[in-house]
């Protein structure tokens, strides 16, 4: 493995927030010339792609799933020195109808043949799936990573309201709705209609890869190569004359970064609170017309691996009203298990979630159980352990109209100044998308430091 290399740092940066916005900020700071120090509030780096490592079980506590176009994060495992440890997965999707799990291979020439031949769907929802591919078409070059507002002319609906116009009932309950769920935790009459064709022309049939172990494979290499320090409580970041000032308190008492830049790779609910400075537009944008869901997941390790060949099973409202993805670890990381052992994670509607913020672990778990055992039967008299993760907040909820406030929140992005801002509340959430506004708010900081034009490929 070729560990990378880094020039001689001639300026200094400070990056708020360890999950992998803030880790990929920091790492491509580096490769720019910065010493970087990293400040994490909790007590490891890797945010959202966090894995716990119990009884040779890795459990990925959040993230889970890597696809293939997920191309600022293929770049980070390139440039690490991870790229021969990641390989295609042959994933198959499973979709529960009428007691029955419907199977379709997640890309190529195989997912092409069995959404032809499934009995998922009937010949007439079959061919209402022309229409979808067409909007897709239509919206494509609007559903970019980097700049997510460029879709606001389209972000007009409900993914609901968009079934009830374009497709049927039979397309929304089966397939569009249970992919909904699977990736943001919610349901088809929340969400904006952005958020499902980003996830239609960006994940649908690109494929997977699989990768050693638990997820946090790529963030624990990142903050291998930085200065990271955990349990550090920013408190306020603000812009001096000669740089910035970056207060925080940790374990040994309270502190104060100077340096030449900074980012704040953080909640955007956080950033009113920790950047006093931040312009009146974007700081009534944040705490005003942003909003998040809260998602708990469920993990459940087995003693023996069940018989199912699918990575991943999106559920149907009709199926389960609140269990809204399954995953079979062990299909794809076969090494995060013991031999011949199994391992699941589970993902829980927003709704539900924040019903269930003053229940305890025990409680929640005890509710899961027979919810999953509608897609593994015989989960309980097979469980070695059962953990419970509570993202609070985990993906950006989006609604018709969220898209006008990101394209007026990015148009205010301002290449020179010295704090940038990055997360996912600049794009759709996922793990990609942190990655890519972590890497464009490096190339802003460069920029306003070096007074260099390194944004000609923003």
């Amino acid at each position: 493995m070729n560990a990378p290399i880094f020039p001689t740092a001639t300026e200094r940066a400070v990056v708020v927030g360890g999950g992998i916005t803030g880790l990929t900020a920091a790492f491509r700071l580096r490769q720019r010339g910065f010493a970087v120090t990293v400040l994490e509030a909790g007590p490891a780096a890797g945010g959202k792609m966090s894995s716990l490592r119990r009884d040779g079980y890795t459990v990925n506590l959040a993230a889970g799933i890597l696809p293939s176009s997920s191309a600022a994060l293929r770049s980070l495992i390139d440039v690490t020195g991870l790229g021969e440890k990641v390989t295609p997965d042959e994933a198959v999707v499973a979709v529960p109808r009428d007691g029955q799990l419907h199977r379709l291979r997640a890309s190529g020439t195989g997912l092409l043949l069995d959404g032809i031949s499934t009995g998922l769907l009937s010949p007439r929802a079959k061919l209402r799936l022309g229409r979808l591919a067409v909007d897709a078409l239509r919206m494509r070059s609007s559903l970019s990573y980097a700049n997510l507002g460029a879709a606001a002319r389209f972000d007009t609906e409900t993914v609901g309201e968009y079934c009830a116009r374009r497709l049927d009932p039979e397309l929304r309950d089966y397939l569009v709705e249970p992919m909904l769920r699977a990736l943001y935790t919610s349901n088809a009459d929340t969400v904006s209609i952005v958020d499902f064709f980003f996830a239609a022309v960006n994940f649908i049939g690109s494929g997977l890869m699989r990768y050693p172990g638990g997820i946090d494979f790529l963030v624990r290499e990142l903050a291998s190569h930085l200065d990271v320090r955990t349990a550090a409580r920013v408190t306020e970041v603000k812009e001096t004359p000669d740089g910035v000032a970056v207060s925080w308190t940790g374990p040994d008492g309270e502190h104060v970064e100077e340096a030449a830049a900074a980012v704040l790779a953080v909640s955007g609910a956080l950033v009113p609170q920790l950047y006093p400075q931040l312009d009146s537009v974007r700081r009534e944008i944040l705490a005003e017309h942003l909003h998040y869901c809260v998602t708990y997941t469920g993990h459940f390790a087995l003693r023996r691996r069940p018989d199912e060949e699918a990575l991943i099973v999106p559920v149907p409202r009709s199926v389960d009203e609140n269990l809204c993805a399954v995953t079979f670890v062990h299909n794809s990381s076969p090494d995060s298990v013991p031999p011949g052992a199994g391992l699941l994670s589970s993902y829980w509607l927003h709704e539900w979630s924040v019903a269930g913020r003053d229940r305890s672990d025990d409680e929640l778990i005890a509710e899961m159980l027979p919810s999953v055992a509608k897609i593994v039967p015989d989960l309980e008299d097979n469980l070695a352990f059962a953990h419970l993760a509570r993202w609070d907040p985990a993906v950006v909820r989006s609604y018709p109209g969220w898209y006008s406030h990101v394209a007026r929140f990015s148009a205010r992005l301002d290449p020179t100044e010295r704090v940038q801002l990055a997360g996912d509340y600049l794009s759709a959430s996922s793990t990609n998308a942190c990655a890519v506004s972590g890497e464009l708010a490096a190339k802003r900081v460069e920029r306003a430091v070096f007074r260099t034009d390194t944004l000609a490929d923003v």
